[in-house]
């Protein structure tokens, strides 16, 4: 399997694990995802503004190594304390923090 990670305007938000470009672009295009990314604001980005604005470029690629690092660490982490399950084969992480827009 591969990690895919997908850019907001050139900025890597999320990684995923698939099984193929096209399947990790289906889900991370899909109006569930995309909706998540109008609610959430990003660590580090302005404060209240969403990760998406709903028109802005996203580009669903093949992980760079630095970010497969990042999703090996958070994924380890979540099946270590019980957050994911060690056989889900399409476990999703933001890169950086997200919180709700309040």
């Amino acid at each position: 399997m591969t990690i895919y990670t997908v850019e907001v305007s050139g900025r890597p938000v999320a990684a995923m694990q698939s099984t193929s470009l096209g399947e990790a672009e289906e889900f991370l295009r899909s109006d569930a995802f995309l909706n998540d990314l109008t609610i959430y604001e990003m660590e580090g980005g302005e404060p209240g503004e969403p990760i998406w604005d709903g028109e802005a470029e996203i580009l669903v690629r093949e992980s760079f190594p630095d970010e497969v690092e990042v999703w090996e660490r958070i994924r380890a982490k979540a099946v270590r304390d019980g957050d994911a399950d060690p056989d889900d084969e399409n476990f999703l992480t933001y890169l950086r923090g997200v919180r709700e827009i309040e």
